[in-house]
């Protein structure tokens, strides 16, 4: 529920892109620095807050190494 209200506001709020990740239920929102992502982040928060919906936000970096064996 609100996908297309939260893909808004991550975009409004300095995210370089934003999807929903397979049939979901996970939204992702692309940044640079974790400044902006922080932002993205607190606001996209909002927006579920105003929704009365349960979630969770985890803020990383994105892996520059690609896959590994081990």
């Amino acid at each position: 529920p609100g996908f297309d209200l939260i893909k808004q506001t991550a975009l409004e709020n300095g995210a370089l892109g934003s999807g929903i990740s397979g049939s979901g239920p996970s939204i992702f929102a692309l940044s640079k620095g974790k400044e902006t992502a922080d932002k993205i982040a607190k606001a996209m928060s909002a927006v579920y807050d105003a929704m009365n919906l349960p979630y969770e936000i985890h803020v990383s970096k994105v892996n520059d190494e690609g896959i590994k064996i081990i």
